[in-house]
């Protein structure tokens, strides 16, 4: 096989992986994302798994059909996804000068290191949310939740 056609294939392959991973799908999807929830039942709570496109999860509440809104119980943000953003530098300097009564030399080396902090809005891995099912009744549920940097958006999470 050609080397042409092998990343070709490849290409197509991956393309394939750029969809949403989880099974229901907002009603409107934001522009710019691909957002997608799942979702399991515990004992006394909903725990529903969100696929934020690697943005950081803002809010999220579900709206009863009464048009309650019931915040979770517990959220569990992934962590930080760090890009190039961080760096590392050396340095390494010197000097002399001579004047007056005498002269001198002097010699300097540094290290700098740049992390961001704070304003980062991507995360790697899925938001898990837990919602106590006395509070939010049965299925369908109306999960709201908006991500950074998009507009809000409705999955919809109907019976199994």
């Amino acid at each position: 096989m050609k080397l042409t056609t092998c990343v070709f294939a490849v290409t197509i392959g991956l393309t394939g992986c750029s969809s949403t991973t989880l099974p229901y799908k907002p009603v409107s999807q934001p522009s710019g994302v691909l957002l997608s929830a799942d979702y399991v039942l515990l004992a006394d709570r909903l725990r529903v798994d969100v696929d934020t496109y690697g943005y950081r999860l803002e809010d999220a509440q579900i709206v009863r059909p009464d048009n309650a809104v019931v915040r979770p119980q517990t959220i569990e943000q992934p962590p930080a996804a760090y890009s190039s953003g961080s760096s590392v530098g050396f340095g390494f300097g010197g000097g002399s000068w001579s004047g007056g009564r005498g002269g001198g030399t002097a010699v300097g080396t540094g290290v700098g290191v740049n992390i961001p902090i704070g304003g980062d809005t991507r995360v790697a891995g899925y938001t898990v949310l837990y919602f106590a099912l006395d509070l939010i009744g049965p299925p369908p549920w109306r999960l709201n939740i908006k991500v950074a940097e998009t507009s809000p958006a409705e999955i919809v999470l109907p019976p199994r």
